[in-house]
């Protein structure tokens, strides 16, 4: 074999291989556009559901270690979905749904020490909250004397599918479900059926759910 053969060779190799690249990204490609798709659907056929019932699960949300939040209803819940282009297509980039878990609690706090006042904040912005802040200084050399915090203590309830189409998997973000935290799984593209969504409904019920289970590299961020 020349020299000439050995080049051609190794160009075929490649070829092929670019080939059975191309067909493997083809096909998760089309595995994660069906998931999104499902759970679009599903989304918004629950959502109108949970609108009407506005289900109170037994959770408890803490801003602190004094200040419980009891009893929230579950509501106002709407869907969207938004596409990027991906190898000259239109792909999905994301699919949330998202609402608030209400209180009609107006609630002021006032914290005197930084690192409470940055744990609040904290809270705060992952449940969604802006508060009116009002800080107090002495007059006479400026220390920090406190922090007051005065808002409506409704805090959003969010679930988020984000995609990785090369890999055919999908990535599931869940806001404020247990806690004031964030929680996220991922799936393979081809496990998100209708079952596997009955499991993320049971969740937001606050019913007894498999969803997490079934997950892969599940996190969770407290606030």
């Amino acid at each position: 074999m020349g020299f000439l053969d050995d080049l051609k060779r190794q160009a075929a190799a490649l070829n092929g291989q670019s080939s059975v690249d191309a067909a493997a990204l083809a096909r998760n490609t089309a595995l994660v556009e069906a998931a999104c798709k499902t759970t679009l659907h599903y989304f918004m056929e629950l959502a109108p559901q949970l609108n009407v019932l506005q289900l109170k699960p037994r959770v408890r949300f803490s801003l602190d270690s004094r200040t419980p939040l009891d009893g929230l209803a579950r509501g106002g819940f709407t869907v969207d979905s938004r596409q990027q282009r991906l190898r000259d297509q239109q792909v999905f980039d994301h699919v949330v749904m998202h609402g608030m878990q209400v209180s009609g609690q107006t609630m002021t706090m006032t914290k005197d020490f930084p690192p409470e006042i940055e744990r609040l904040e904290s809270r705060l912005r992952q449940a969604g909250i802006s508060p009116s802040v009002d800080t107090v200084r002495d007059p006479e050399n400026n220390r920090l004397q406190h922090v007051k915090f005065k808002f409506l203590a409704d805090i959003i309830v969010a679930v988020k599918l984000v995609p990785d189409h090369d890999n055919g998997r999908v990535r599931f973000q869940m806001s404020n479900l247990d806690a004031i935290e964030s929680v996220s799984a991922e799936f393979p593209a081809h496990a998100v059926t209708t079952g596997l969504l009955d499991e993320l409904a049971r969740w937001l019920t606050g019913e007894p759910h498999q969803f997490l289970k079934q997950g892969e590299n599940v996190k969770r961020v407290e606030a």
